[in-house]
């Protein structure tokens, strides 16, 4: 019977920068690797990461980075947002 050793990684994101982000992967890899680990599973979309408080505000709220809406524009999900 072949046994392979895996690991289900619990790993947050380093906030606003990607660089960082895939080093702390590449950290965690080589650590399991030390650990004789064959396979690994890390969270759905960590690179590029999606920070929870994104859902939690409205998108006009959001840094300009991360509106949908260009000057003027109106974003679908702003219901509360006023326009003259």
């Amino acid at each position: 019977m072949t046994v392979i050793r895996a690991a289900a990684v619990q790993l947050s994101p380093v906030l606003y920068s990607r660089e960082k982000t895939v080093e702390k992967i590449v950290g965690k890899i080589a650590e399991l690797r030390s650990h004789k680990v064959q396979f690994a599973t890390f969270p759905e979309a960590i690179v590029p990461y999606y920070p929870y408080f994104t859902f939690l505000q409205p998108p006009f709220k959001l840094a300009a980075e991360h509106q949908a809406d260009g000057p003027g524009g109106h974003h679908p999900l702003a219901c509360n947002r006023r326009t003259r």
